[in-house]
């Protein structure tokens, strides 16, 4: 069993705007010394341990050439820097990630979900039910809009289909310049579930759309194997900002 470090606090509406903010520096360490002095945090220590956590989460390069960054720059549109950054948010904490898959994408939208679900979670992962961490991993959830709650009763949350932050992804994981891509490498990775994606069906679905509107140049079975052939690289695709 894989043993997770405890839970860290999980600033999400401080990291949407920390990545909006961004494009106003043209270092990535001016940014980053102007988050750790300028987080609407009254402690100094708890303003350098939240850059820490949205350095750690959402700019592991160091640098402001990343792709969300890109992404807002080019599109500026929120919904698909949220949907984005729940896919790198998750990739970077894979306690959440895990539970998304398991507990998450297996439940019906508009489901309750136990709290003891997520209890017994934690204990599984950590021996003991860790409060800190079974908080956090709940407001973690509620945050990037997987769960919802009402009085005290947790909901599966329906997720938009993500069709353009599915190809925006596609292009920078697995085809930065034009290549074909087998299906399987996709549907081997977790980025596209993480988006909310529940089944191969919808990311077939995007790639068929995908190759109609231009923005791939096939999709089909070769040889008893399903690829795509992107026609952009991940520069041209978001420099032009290309959606569906």
């Amino acid at each position: 069993m894989q043993k997770f470090p405890t839970l860290q606090t999980f600033p999400w509406a401080l990291s949407v705007e920390a990545i909006k903010h961004s494009e106003q520096f043209d270092s990535y360490a001016d940014f980053y010394q102007n988050l750790q002095a300028n987080l609407p945090i009254n402690s100094p220590q708890t303003r350098v341990k939240y850059s820490n956590v949205i350095q750690r989460r959402f700019f592991p390069s160091r640098s402001l050439n990343n792709l969300l960054s890109a992404t807002w720059r080019s599109y500026r549109d929120e919904v698909m820097l949220l949907e984005i950054m729940r896919v790198l948010a998750l990739e970077a904490e894979p306690l959440i990630g895990n539970f998304v898959i398991e507990h998450i994408l297996t439940r019906a939208t508009g489901e309750q979900l136990e709290t003891q679900v997520i209890k017994d979670y934690i204990i599984l992962n950590y021996g003991v039910l860790q409060e800190d961490s079974y908080r956090r991993l709940t407001l973690a959830l509620k945050d990037m809009g997987y769960l919802s709650r009402h009085k005290k009763d947790l909901f599966i949350q329906p997720m938009q289909l993500s069709a353009n932050s599915f190809l925006i992804l596609l292009h920078d994981r697995l085809a930065p310049t034009p290549r074909i891509v087998r299906l399987s490498e996709i549907l081997n990775a977790t980025w596209w579930r993480y988006l909310g994606l529940r089944n191969d069906s919808e990311a077939r679905d995007i790639l068929r759309q995908a190759e109609s509107a231009g923005l791939i140049s096939r999709f089909t079975k070769v040889d008893e194997l399903e690829q795509v052939t992107t026609c952009y690289s991940r520069d041209e695709f978001l420099q032009q900002a290309l959606r569906l």
